[in-house]
């Protein structure tokens, strides 16, 4: 892993190990020695360094901002901090990639090496190499990173809904800044007819159904090693880098509709255009943690007419008329139940019996989004690409040329 990945992976751990100590009984602590046995076998020196930076920087935090916050706020501290954070990881990164490259494409050795972690953003390596590591027991030599990452990203859907997409996905949050300044300059919130909604929602399935079937029909299982041994899967990443940094018209006419569907609208990229989004929506619906609401305790129940729930969620989901929510679009981001009501407190993430607290929903996701991805690393090797640097040099030499 490089500098920036290895920090955010030990400030992720940090924060899972955090999570499970906030928990009463033995179970949380027995579970923090867990993290840690996995932390002590899977990390190199360079993530012991990590570890010692972030633990001395959590500490000189703590020491000079002092917690002030009601424990009401504490859910949106947390997915707020985990935002930001990750936010910053990406644009480092981003910032390290486009360097990497520079100097790859004037024939220079970089002076960093490459963040491996922008594989995530090739859904189709990742799906093709998940792919062929279950059905021939193969692993991507290349883009490992990808699998691995679509790998824990899709589990973590399974346990907790689509909470990656409220805590963690930095996307998500440039649309929310970008909203908020266009409200600043033409305010009012602009919710468009249902017609309209469902057919700028059929975006981004049409987008994942492209996506599930070059990934499940359009390799055939025989041909997948040839395909993941190609040099057009060699250059994935250099190639979608390119279709958005030359700006073709193709990439300016993508980029604006995207722009213009995050300013007009809440979460206008999540809800119209994500596939990632699309995709954990659809495991959502198996997660057994949801937002749920008590209605015995729902000052509805007791002749009021509060929706302030339903007001307060960016997706415009009618909370306060389910029991538990199941819409496609929830993003566990707790916002609704901030807005409850404290007397009521009738709103919960979790199961039907046990109520999931913040800490804890934090720590799932960084295990999901950081212990196994260390582990792959660390016990499988799976994260850093195989690719010699001549050949990825060659490969940006002949980027326009090379095609499926």
């Amino acid at each position: 892993m490089t500098g920036i990945e290895a920090l955010t992976v030990a400030a992720g751990v940090s924060a899972l190990w955090w999570g499970l100590l906030r928990q009463r009984g033995w179970g949380g602590r027995v579970a923090a020695l867990l993290v840690m046995a996995a932390w002590a076998v899977a990390a190199d020196v360079w993530l012991w360094g990590a570890l010692a930076w972030v633990t001395l920087v959590g500490w000189g935090w703590r020491r000079w901002h002092p917690h002030t916050g009601s424990p009401r706020g504490q859910a949106g501290r947390l997915r707020e901090g985990m935002r930001q954070l990750l936010l910053l990881s990406w644009t480092l990164v981003a910032a390290q990639y486009l360097l990497y490259v520079w100097q790859l494409g004037r024939g220079e050795t970089p002076l960093l090496a490459r963040p491996d972690i922008v594989d995530a953003f090739l859904p189709i390596a990742g799906g093709l190499g998940l792919r062929a590591w279950g059905a021939l027991g193969l692993t991507d030599p290349h883009h490992p990173a990808a699998t691995v990452t679509l790998l824990v990203i899709s589990l973590s859907a399974l346990l907790l809904g689509r909470s990656f997409c409220g805590w963690a996905c930095p996307l998500g949050l440039i649309g929310e800044w970008l909203h908020r300044l266009r409200s600043r300059w033409l305010p009012g919130e602009w919710t468009p007819p249902r017609w309209l909604d469902m057919l700028l929602r059929a975006q981004k399935w049409l987008v994942l159904g492209f996506l599930l079937f070059i990934i499940l029909l359009a390799v055939p299982t025989a041909a997948l090693p040839g395909y993941l041994a190609s040099s057009y899967h060699q250059a994935a990443d250099m190639k979608m880098g390119a279709f958005f940094f030359t700006l073709t018209p193709l990439a300016a006419g993508c980029l604006g509709w995207v722009l213009l569907l995050t300013v007009t609208f809440r979460q206008g990229f999540c809800r119209y255009l994500c596939p990632y989004g699309a995709w954990l929506g659809l495991l959502a619906v198996v997660a057994p943690l949801r937002i749920r609401r008590d209605k015995s305790r729902c000052l509805r129940s007791q002749g009021h007419d509060c929706d302030k729930c339903s007001r307060a969620c960016p997706a415009r989901i009618e909370v306060h008329q389910v029991i538990a929510v199941r819409s496609l679009e929830c993003s566990d981001c707790r916002r609704c139940m901030a807005a409850c009501p404290s007397r009521a407190n009738a709103l919960h993430l979790g199961s039907a019996r046990r109520r999931l607290g913040a800490p804890l929903q934090l720590a799932l996701l960084c295990l999901f989004l950081f212990l196994l991805p260390l582990l792959a690393d660390g016990l499988l090797d799976l994260w850093v690409s195989q690719t010699p640097l001549a050949v990825r040099r060659h490969l940006l030499a002949l980027l326009p040329y090379l095609s499926h």
